[in-house]
């Protein structure tokens, strides 16, 4: 397995960083969508789709480092993850900040920020708190149902929510002898506010309805994207915590790998954002 690390490269770097180093030790990996690619793209970047990354790997050489971006650095965190996790980079991968619209220097989509914990804390708590991840999961995909007109999309968001409540079932079975209440009770009582900025789940689908289907398909599920890829980060780090019990990090372990499983799901949608 490669011990590559995923490292961010802001937009001001990239010009330092292709000046230091040859063509034939690097690539540029553009892994938005075909249009967006036509319409604008940064020069000697080669497109590779997300939801086609995997299946292309092997046409990059592993030898030469990888710097995935996209329009946000939403998809692109996504890309990485994927590479590293391949096993297949001898190098670090990078990942350029902010995507082309920071690298063109235009004002970035004003996207909520994931809020979301760190670090090691007593297993009820983690528990309590990835519970609460999850409920705001399925808040936030449940909070753009009536925005999205197309009813494919909808259908794959319901069974993204279903996906959400689920991995909460799992989580507090973990610690079910923690707590005083059976799920249902728990997760009623829940935070379901994943998002910070001012405004709840529910505000930000409003804030957006002003925006074309194709736009608020790419904002939906660039932030779609970021939930997953964080909650697959968070799950994957738990899972290394030597302070839990074995079973709690066989659960993370096997929670990490189908938070994975819902990045190349939600990878997959954007070709539909035409």
């Amino acid at each position: 397995m490669s011990k590559a690390e995923i490292k961010n490269i802001y937009p001001e770097e990239l010009a330092e960083f292709s000046a230091r180093h040859k063509e034939s030790e690097y690539v540029l990996v553009d892994v938005r969508q075909p249009q967006e690619y036509t319409q604008e793209h940064i020069p000697g970047a080669r497109l590779i789709p997300l939801h086609e990354l995997e299946g292309r790997l092997g046409e990059l050489d592993p030898g030469r480092q990888a710097v995935f971006y996209c329009r946000s650095g939403k998809r692109s965190m996504t890309a990485a993850v994927l590479a590293r996790d391949s096993g297949v980079f001898d190098t670090d991968i990078l990942n350029l900040e902010g995507g082309i619209t920071a690298y063109q220097n235009r004002v970035l989509p004003d996207y909520p920020r994931v809020d979301i914990f760190s670090g090691s804390s007593d297993l009820k708590t983690v528990l309590s708190r990835a519970v609460s991840l999850e409920k705001g999961a399925e808040k936030f995909y449940t909070g753009f149902l009536e925005s999205i007109r197309d009813e494919s999309l909808k259908d794959q968001l319901q069974k993204l929510a279903g996906l959400e409540r689920a991995h909460a079932r799992v989580i507090f079975a973990q610690g079910k002898h923690l707590f005083d209440e059976d799920f249902d009770s728990f997760f009623s009582k829940a935070e379901d506010s994943i998002v910070e900025g001012g405004l709840n789940v529910s505000g930000w689908a409003q804030k957006f309805k002003h925006l074309n289907q194709s736009e608020l398909c790419l904002y939906f599920l660039e932030v779609a994207l970021e939930i997953e890829t964080m909650a697959y980060d968070m799950y994957r780090n738990l899972a290394e915590n030597k302070d839990y019990p074995r079973e709690a990090a066989e659960c993370f372990f096997r929670l990490s790998e189908q938070e994975k499983g819902h990045m190349r799901l939600v990878a997959r949608l954007f070709k539909d954002c035409a």
